[in-house]
């Protein structure tokens, strides 16, 4: 079976880690800073803050921001599930918004219908490595007075013309999840060029410690840290992500031109001038005489592994249906989500599968993979 997702492990991640237990200083320290550093240079940011995985870096940079209690932050529902419920999780109330259907990424002109007196701040998700209109949403933010928090937990290495995503709003997070394009098992970290939400992040994060450390504590905050044990595989990790990405975007254009020729089958697509990092390469069938679920089932029984990624988009999830039953239901007045209906990320979320595009598919697995697709959909 051709795995849809596989993360690289080589003598480097095992020396890494191997220099920090030998040192006896495995809690976040010395390595994570040089992680950080390193990770700042990467993306062209003044500032980044390791957590203890993507979550946690949603979370904490929400927070930083100021968001209160029953603020509405504008986003969509078609991303993995913690985008909102960082949001639900201080109190605010997630505004789902539908998607393009090219992109698969939030429509910044119906993010500009949702402002109310309550919104304020946007969090763009750019799904599957592909960039968000940033530009668009950038220019909405401003216009209303609106923070931005870029959820890049999937796009390390995106690109809009030539600017790394996570570089766009006031402040980003990532993931270093074990599937991601650069992974530590668990992780995550917050960027921002505002020292202000950085010095808040940097207190929630550990404890609300100040920058002094020891056992002063100025307020309340959690143990969101990531361990040097995590960092040092972060760091070999982030050495190959330039060289993963173009591998990824090689198998991604063998993918776009095999689909061109297919009827019925539509691709993730990239504006002029975006760059998708592609976490994920996920086409969606638009033809009524193919059925994705038979699709996924044949590719597995010919060992390529395939599935669903998103099928049920967060709006139409258990959580929001039964929101009333959160604590912050007794303070907090959500939207009826079950009232809710958002048709092109319903329709992209019953229609899409994914298929491998990981680095360490090799081109006899792309020969295997074209050929099932071939013998499946032609």
């Amino acid at each position: 079976m051709i795995p849809f997702a596989k993360p690289i492990i080589d003598h480097e991640e095992l020396e890494a880690v191997e220099k920090v237990l030998k040192s006896g200083m495995l809690a976040e320290g010395k390595v994570s800073r040089a992680f950080e550093e390193e990770f700042q240079k990467y993306l062209g940011t003044k500032y980044a803050t390791v957590t203890s995985n993507g979550t946690t870096a949603l979370s904490t940079a929400l927070e930083a921001m100021n968001i209160q209690p029953g603020d509405e932050v504008i986003t969509t529902p078609f991303t993995f599930i913690a985008s909102a419920n960082t949001i639900s999780m201080i109190g605010a109330i997630p505004i789902f918004v539908d998607v393009d259907p090219d992109t698969y990424n939030i429509d910044p002109e119906q993010i500009r219908e949702a402002i109310t007196e309550k919104t304020t701040a946007i969090m763009p998700v750019h799904i599957f490595g592909m960039p968000c209109d940033m530009k668009h949403i950038m220019d909405i933010a401003e216009d209303e007075d609106l923070m931005v928090i870029e959820d890049a937990c999937q796009a390390h290495g995106g690109t809009i013309d030539g600017h790394k995503v996570g570089t766009f709003g006031d402040v980003s997070a990532f993931s270093f999840y074990a599937t991601k394009n650069m992974m530590t098992g668990e992780g995550g970290m917050i960027a921002t060029n505002n020292e202000e939400i950085l010095e808040k992040a940097l207190m929630i994060k550990n404890h609300g410690r100040g920058k002094g450390g020891g056992y002063s504590h100025f307020r309340i905050g959690y143990n969101n840290r990531m361990m040097d044990l995590v960092a040092a595989l972060g760091r070999v990790q982030l050495s190959r992500l330039p060289e993963n990405t173009r591998a990824r975007r090689v198998k991604a254009i063998k993918y776009n031109e095999f689909f061109e020729e297919v009827d019925g089958i539509e691709t993730q697509r990239e504006p002029n001038g975006f760059e998708s990092s592609y976490h994920v390469y996920a086409p969606r069938v638009t033809s009524h005489d193919k059925d994705r679920d038979e699709i996924i089932e044949n590719l597995r029984e010919m060992d390529v592994g395939s599935r669903t990624v998103y099928a049920l988009p967060c709006h139409k999830q258990g959580t929001y249906l039964n929101i009333n039953e959160w604590r912050w239901a007794e303070f907090v007045n959500y939207p009826d989500y079950k009232s809710i209906k958002l048709p092109i990320s319903e329709e992209i979320g019953r229609t899409h599968f994914d298929i491998p595009v990981h680095p360490l598919v090799s081109d006899e697995d792309m020969h295997k993979i074209l050929n099932a697709l071939e013998n499946i959909l032609t």
